[in-house]
């Protein structure tokens, strides 16, 4: 099976004016960018900004760059799920994210670039870290 998930990658000026990104912790105890399963009506960019909204309650504006593209296989229910990931450089305002504990995501943080990659749990989503890092730091 396969499936298209879009998201973002929010980010943001600290006080100090350096770039940070925001991570989210999933349930399932994985840190990440938000995104979400993209319903057939939708573009990849409106699932990207719903997503956000739904799990941080950020409203941002997507950048002029392409995409961030990673793609992963995994087990779900006994089934064998090809998934492709679509991460969208993503501003938010200075606003703070609110992120209750919830269903999918249980915690957040906000992070200089240099420590993305890092706190990403899967290889996958380290790549998608150090492409947001490279994008955000020009």
């Amino acid at each position: 099976m396969k499936e298209l998930a879009c998201g973002c990658v929010p980010w943001r000026r600290a006080k100090n004016g350096e770039i940070e990104a925001l991570m989210i912790l999933r349930t399932g105890g994985y840190w990440e960018f938000p995104k979400g399963k993209k319903e057939p009506s939708e573009q990849d960019t409106e699932t990207a900004l719903r997503e956000l909204k739904e799990e941080t309650g950020l409203v941002g504006e997507l950048g002029p760059e392409e995409p961030i593209e990673v793609s992963y296989v995994f087990v779900r229910d006994d089934v064998e799920v090809e998934k492709q990931v679509k991460l969208f450089v993503c501003r938010v305002s200075d606003g703070a994210a609110v992120v209750e504990a919830k269903r999918e995501v249980s915690d957040h943080t906000w992070l200089p670039l240099e420590d993305l990659m890092d706190r990403a749990t899967y290889p996958e989503m380290k790549d998608a870290a150090r492409k947001a890092w490279q994008l955000l730091a020009d």
